[in-house]
């Protein structure tokens, strides 16, 4: 199902594509997960014994984090589904521009793409920091071969109040502010379990253009790579999406 899936996907994305278009054209702004922060991270690896610990050294340094919500605009914390965006980075510039060596992963607190209905009421709107992000499909990462993503949280100790913007700054200043990146190795001679690899620590905000900023999966400069259907649908979809956003 490999090549014919993702070859299926590709062919499924050009169909919804112009779709998505019209509605970022229309919205001024990306068709899905439109509003957001950006955040400057470190990647610290936490893992140190192979193979996760060359995973880990391969993602460590600095990244950007751009933290958002799918469907409302305007700071409104109604239910959602929230997106986490991470571009590990190959140097410490804050930049909207993508450089060769940087890798994109995208999360969502959706575990599985046809788990997006049930994620709107267990999703917890009021707090990023108080969720999980899952990548959804599967990836290929160098040396572990096929593998599903995750980002988790510190969450359960929170007393943070105030919207969700003003939460995140408040754990950001107390150095609280993390999310721990883990994978689940599918392929055979690996433990199928949750392992985590390395910490992102938020550090601060950050202004970016979001017209400029473009996150994408198939960036995939430290050797994690997309798989399956849903990855290759998106690939047209992006785009199209993006292209809408350039008309403004």
């Amino acid at each position: 199902m490999g090549v014919l899936g993702e070859t299926v996907g590709r062919v499924v994305g050009t169909l919804w594509g112009p779709p998505f278009r019209v509605v970022s054209e229309l919205r001024h702004a990306r068709s899905l997960h439109p509003e957001g922060i950006c955040l400057q991270a470190e990647v610290v690896p936490i893992r140190t014994d192979p193979p996760f610990s060359t995973v880990a050294e391969r993602l460590a340094g600095p990244a950007i984090v751009r933290l958002s919500t799918a469907t409302w605009r305007g700071g409104r914390e109604w239910p959602d589904i929230l997106g986490a965006s991470v571009r590990f980075r190959r140097d410490a510039r804050i930049t909207e521009e993508v450089s060769p060596g940087d890798q994109d992963v995208l999360f969502a607190t959706a575990r599985h793409f046809w788990s997006l209905a049930p994620a709107l009421l267990t999703t917890q709107v009021h707090d990023w920091l108080q969720n999980d992000y899952f990548g959804i499909a599967p990836f290929s990462v160098d040396g572990l071969g096929k593998v599903k993503l995750r980002l988790t949280s510190p969450r359960g100790a929170s007393q943070r109040s105030g919207t969700r913007v003003q939460r995140l700054k408040d754990a950001m200043h107390a150095g609280t502010a993390l999310l721990t990146f883990e994978v689940y190795p599918l392929d055979d001679g690996l433990p199928h379990t949750w392992t985590p690899v390395a910490d992102i620590l938020l550090r601060e905000e950050v202004r970016l253009d979001p017209e400029r900023l473009r996150f994408n999966p198939f960036h995939a400069g430290r050797g994690i790579r997309p798989r399956g259907f849903l990855h290759a649908l998106r690939l047209p979809v992006y785009r199209q999406s993006q292209e809408g956003r350039t008309v403004h």
